[in-house]
């Protein structure tokens, strides 16, 4: 594919790192956007993303060293911590734990806030697997089906796979398309938020079903347990507001 786009001398400017930009771009238009829509000061804007950025990068770049660390040659991981890749999971819990955290700091309403920062992540990640694809990155298993393409894989070894990055391509936008529509018309406060975990993690677990990942336990690779534990705690969150909703309305 293409991983590095261009040369400036010794410079090398490599896809993931330019769609990565870019999605962080369109993230932060988008959240300013609609934050002074929902009245937020721009002062309060400009601090949170100032902060969210730097720490859910890290905690993605983390995520992903612990993801794999064990699972490879842990030399090989050490010696270059952060190969392994922002992870998303470890980005998006980053980011609403600093959302929760900066609302409550503030004394504002903690679910508009989280349903804000929510609307944004599959735009970003959207956009983000562009670069995927291009770097030949988070590449799906060989298959002789029609859904097969020919694309790179471990080793640059070329095949006919799943198109996952096509997928979470795919999915992110449609994910991102649904909440924008659905944004105005929440059933309550926090439902967004709670919507994003529930059907990203689904996504994700059905589509990293197809990625060439190890499986460490039965069939499972480590972003699908992650993903399966956050689908199960956003239903238990759900179902209990629910419940307390109705129990308020009798």
């Amino acid at each position: 594919m293409y991983p590095i786009l261009f040369s400036i001398g010794t410079w090398e400017i490599r896809s993931s790192t330019v769609f990565l930009i870019l999605g962080i771009l369109a993230g932060v238009l988008l959240g300013w956007r609609e934050s002074q829509r929902m009245g937020y000061s721009k002062q309060g804007v400009f601090i949170f993303l100032a902060s969210v950025i730097p720490f859910a990068l890290f905690l993605g770049a983390l995520n992903g060293l612990l993801f794999w660390l064990g699972l490879f040659d842990a030399l090989k991981n050490l010696a270059k911590p952060f190969s392994s890749g922002y992870v998303s999971f470890g980005v998006i819990l980053g980011a609403l734990f600093l959302g929760w955290a900066f609302a409550l700091r503030r004394k504002e309403p903690v679910g508009p806030v989280l349903d804000l920062i929510s609307l944004t992540f599959p735009l970003m990640l959207g956009i983000y697997r562009i670069g995927c694809l291009l770097n030949g990155c988070c590449y799906g298993l060989e298959t002789d089906s029609f859904l097969g393409m020919y694309l790179p894989g471990y080793h640059n070894k070329w095949a006919y796979r799943y198109p996952t990055q096509i997928m979470l391509i795919v999915f992110n936008l449609g994910l991102f398309a649904w909440l924008w529509k659905s944004r105005k018309n929440k059933p309550f406060e926090g439902s967004l938020t709670l919507f994003f975990l529930f059907w990203y993690s689904a996504g994700r677990l059905a589509i990293d079903s197809l990625r060439d990942l190890p499986h460490v336990l039965g069939p499972f690779s480590p972003h699908q347990l992650a993903s399966l534990a956050i689908l199960l705690v956003t239903l238990y969150i759900y179902f209990d507001l629910w419940r307390e909703k109705r129990s308020l309305n009798h």
